[in-house]
């Protein structure tokens, strides 16, 4: 236990693992010392969106239910479930190089927000810094941190105390990705990834604490000039700390499964429309007697459009909706939301 609590405080201190400021002064360290500086590309993407939704607990969750972000992101569903007015901006700082003959580095940082008009204990940020080193023109290799501190993920119930009073439940998340990419074939691209990551919740919930690990292939194939399907599968296995702390009766322990299918199709030449359906089956696997979590079943369904229309090479303007529903063998984990968006993207 005393071991536990020492790791926790460590986090909390420093704000992000250590193997993430290695990360990044390696990153730093590539940046300034490459051999090649007369080949270097800066670039950076900022976009920015603003979202209607009908129900904020769920909005995070929702917009990462995905591959490419992170589709275990757990929630909370409270019987009151407001909307709002929710304002997405973000900035990809971008670096490109080719200090080696292996073939061009890209570099990346990125910082994301969400900001609640009339709800703003859900503000949060998302931070990403990732290389990704291309091994001759058909294969790629990509690493990923990605950082989201102290997410409000809704009101609870405590139980460590034993009085079970009512606290705010948040998280913090660390998520570590290892990408393979590989050219199949002229039209076929493959992707193998895995992720290892860790939740820490607030001491409320500590025995909620995850470690979980992820592992899936996608398929990308342009079956026309025009269309471009895709299809990704991941498996992933959460193991918290409240399957060995048995007296709280609170192990969200689970396995999960996430299957998506998308396609793109381009229309005209300023027009674009993406489709998708995306399903999560995530069962919880407490084995302890008198565990609310013990048994259940949550199984997640999301499909999503979006109509991109390119103002110029460097702009782009975007209107998407996107639906999800959850049911569950436990009727209050049950929710509905829709989120509708129109953003601006612009690489300078």
């Amino acid at each position: 236990m005393c071991g536990r609590l020492v790791n926790r405080s460590r986090w909390r201190d420093a704000g992000l693992h250590p193997l993430a400021w290695a990360l990044a002064l390696a990153l730093g360290a590539a940046l300034l010392l490459h051999p090649y500086p007369a080949r270097a590309e800066w670039s950076a993407l900022a976009e920015a969106k603003v979202l209607y939704t009908d129900n904020v607990f769920e909005l995070s969750s929702a917009r990462r239910l995905s591959l490419a972000e992170d589709p275990s992101q757990p929630s909370v569903v409270p019987l009151n479930k407001p909307s709002d007015v929710v304002w997405e901006p973000s900035v990809d700082l971008r670096h490109s190089s080719r200090p080696t003959n292996l073939g061009k580095t890209v570099v990346s940082f990125k910082v994301a927000g969400f900001l609640f008009t009339e709800h703003p204990l859900f503000n949060h940020g998302n931070y990403r810094v990732q290389v990704k080193q291309a091994i001759g023109d058909d294969t790629s290799v990509l690493i990923r941190y990605r950082y989201v501190p102290n997410l409000f993920l809704g009101p609870n119930t405590e139980r460590r105390s034993g009085l079970r009073l009512p606290e705010e439940e948040r998280v913090t998340s660390h998520i570590w990705r290892l990408q393979l990419e590989r050219r199949l074939a002229e039209s076929l691209l493959g992707t193998l990834v895995g992720r290892y990551g860790l939740r820490q919740f607030n001491e409320a919930f500590a025995e909620r604490d995850t470690t979980f690990w992820t592992v899936g292939p996608q398929l990308e194939w342009g079956a026309t000039s025009r269309i471009t399907l895709i299809l990704a599968y991941l498996f992933e296995q959460g193991v918290a700390d409240g399957r060995e702390q048995v007296q709280f009766k609170d192990d969200v322990s689970y396995r999960q499964h996430f299957a998506s299918v998308g396609a793109t199709v381009q229309v005209t030449s300023p027009v674009s429309l993406s489709v998708g359906y995306a399903y999560r089956r995530k069962e919880f696997t407490s084995e302890i007697v008198g565990d609310s979590n013990r048994g259940v079943v949550d199984t997640t369904h999301q499909g999503f459009v979006e109509c991109q229309y390119r103002l110029s090479p460097a702009a782009l303007l975007t209107l998407g909706v996107q639906r999800s529903q959850r049911v569950s063998n436990v009727a209050a984990r049950e929710y509905f939301n829709t989120n509708t968006s129109l953003g601006v993207q612009y690489q300078f």
